[in-house]
């Protein structure tokens, strides 16, 4: 039982996927949203996010949030805390990925590819195609364009493959099979992205690791998200909440299932977990 006479989100930590979750179809946090969250931490709740996106492009969000716990970048592989400016924890490719990423462009040559290096603020473009051009739009990053695989500087962090989505389909199977044995495991963070991080290195991972550094309880922690690179993350947390536009896998998982991510979704779950809360105090 939660005892009455604290705050009611004090001990529970809040974790959401940003794209299809957190941010509406404009890319932009709602004012419902923005107040719920306001409220959860000033209620003495732990909040933060956990995102594919790289640092500067995540930190324009979560400087508008009242994030208080480290946020989970690069789909897992660091653990950034935005209030220090420094990662937590950092994940690399082993450099057997060079190898793979060779292979996957050899067989695909129409495939766009970015290269994430830790230490650097932006992804490195191997080959440019109409999904890289859209993404680097959305991330709002330069284009770092280079020829070859060995002109990447060492130290990676993750992998992102763009195509449309139905070549995607077709080529993952194979993209799996040109990395086998390498030390490094695949997730498809959207229709249009397949992206290779290291082993041990999911949302669902890091939340782990988030929460063992910062003492957290995982059965007082809610994770929500919408596609397969959330997955992970749900089904460890101890409530995994799914967006209503979620991927199928995510509905079937998921302990809750909330409103879409264009209906607020992070104010319907605050409102979901105070209710929950309430229920179980004496």
């Amino acid at each position: 039982m939660e005892r009455a006479d604290k705050p009611i989100f004090e001990g529970y930590a809040l974790v959401t996927d940003m794209d299809g979750t957190l941010l509406d179809k404009q890319k932009e946090i709602s004012p419902d949203n923005l107040a719920a969250i306001h409220r959860f931490v000033s209620e003495g709740g732990r909040f933060t996010v956990a995102t594919g996106r790289i640092v500067e492009p995540a930190g324009y969000f979560a400087r508008q949030l009242p994030v208080n716990l480290p946020a989970i970048l690069y789909n897992g592989a660091m653990i950034y805390d935005y209030e220090r400016e420094e990662p937590l924890h950092q994940t690399l490719l082993p450099r057997a990925a060079e190898q793979a990423l060779q292979r996957v462009l050899e067989a695909f040559p129409e495939i766009g590819a970015e290269i994430y290096v830790q230490g650097e603020p932006y992804p490195y473009t191997i080959r440019d195609n109409a999904m890289t051009a859209r993404h680097r739009g959305i991330e709002n990053f330069p284009l770092q364009a280079v020829d070859e695989v060995k002109s990447i500087p060492a130290d990676w962090l993750k992998i992102l493959f763009a195509w449309e989505p139905v070549l995607l389909d077709q080529a993952s199977d194979e993209m799996v099979r040109l990395s086998s044995g390498t030390g490094v495991e695949w997730v498809r963070s959207d229709g249009r992205y397949f992206e290779m991080l290291p082993q041990g290195a999911t949302k669902g991972d890091a939340l782990e690791q988030l929460l063992a550094l910062t003492g957290l309880e995982l059965d007082k922690c809610v994770a929500m998200g919408d596609h397969l690179n959330d997955l992970e993350m749900i089904r460890r947390a101890g409530m995994g909440v799914a967006v209503g536009n979620a991927h199928p896998l995510l509905l079937e998982a998921a302990d809750h299932v909330c409103k879409s991510h264009t209906e607020h979704a992070v104010a319907d779950v605050i409102g979901w977990l105070e209710q929950r809360i309430r229920s179980e105090r004496p």
